[in-house]
């Protein structure tokens, strides 16, 4: 077998002769010449990644470009959707099924279908849901609440795929803290540029014996339009414990202009 010596001055960790096998040092030439290889193509393709991903500015400007067109083509819908409320410390649950029809440009009225469960559940989270509803669908309220870049600033976290279609997670921070802004995460449809889900938690505390509140929202596109299919949040208050809170919506009809 072929050697190598090497001399190493004296001083150094190993004084004297130290003998390499030359097949060896052959073989992790080659296999650090692959790493930096690979590094390298790695590199090539994150920046390659980087330059094809869109800034926040231009999602968002396309996003608001979608929201105005949706906005002109929908001319209402009717949803039933059922709310559903436990507590586990108290043992308590809650059922409700509410009828709601909207009609453009800011027209939204709900009745309630049925109950069943705790009447707690219902008077302090169910309607306390409804009522703010009210308070919130009108145009000019919406405005103030909407996920806009008037209510938020925006980041792009990067690349990701919503029920199989690919979208764009961005991060969104109130400039205000309200009880209705949320910071955290929204995705937007890379095609169509709509907002198809939001996570995160309110920027202002419900109240102050809650501990922590997460809220998930899912959009889902019917007759081309983006609407909302489902909400759940989770609550960690004191005392009061662990809570679950989720509103799922089955449409009955969707209106657009033709």
């Amino acid at each position: 077998m072929l050697q190598m010596r090497i001399r190493v001055n004296p001083g150094h960790i190993a004084p004297g002769w130290i003998c390499y096998d030359a097949e060896a040092m052959l073989q992790i030439g080659t296999i650090t010449r692959s790493f930096l290889s690979v590094s390298v193509i790695l590199c090539g393709s994150l920046a390659s990644q980087a330059a094809t991903l869109p800034t926040a500015a231009e999602i968002v400007e396309r996003m608001m470009v979608h929201n105005q067109e949706q906005d002109r083509a929908l001319l209402g819908y009717r949803t039933q959707r059922k709310f559903f409320a436990a507590n586990a410390r108290f043992k308590l649950d809650s059922t409700m099924v509410v009828q709601t029809v909207f009609r453009t440009p800011d027209s939204m009225e709900s009745s309630i279908v049925s109950h069943v469960g705790s009447d707690l559940i219902k008077l302090h989270v169910f309607d306390e849901i409804l009522k703010a509803e009210g308070e919130t669908h009108k145009k000019e309220d919406k405005q103030r609440v909407d996920i806009t870049p008037r209510n938020y600033d925006f980041s792009v976290a990067g690349e990701d795929t919503c029920d199989g279609r690919p979208c764009y997670r961005v991060i969104v921070t109130p400039k205000r803290k309200d009880k209705y802004s949320v910071k955290g995460d929204v995705w937007i449809d890379a095609e169509d540029y709509a907002i198809v889900r939001v996570h995160g938690a309110p920027a202002k505390k419900p109240s102050f014996f809650t501990l922590k509140t997460e809220i998930d929202k899912r959009y889902r596109k019917i007759n081309g339009i983006w609407l909302t299919d489902r909400f759940d949040s989770w609550s960690d208050v004191f005392i009061g414990g662990h809570s679950t809170l989720s509103i799922e919506y089955q449409y009955e009809a969707v209106q657009t202009a033709p």
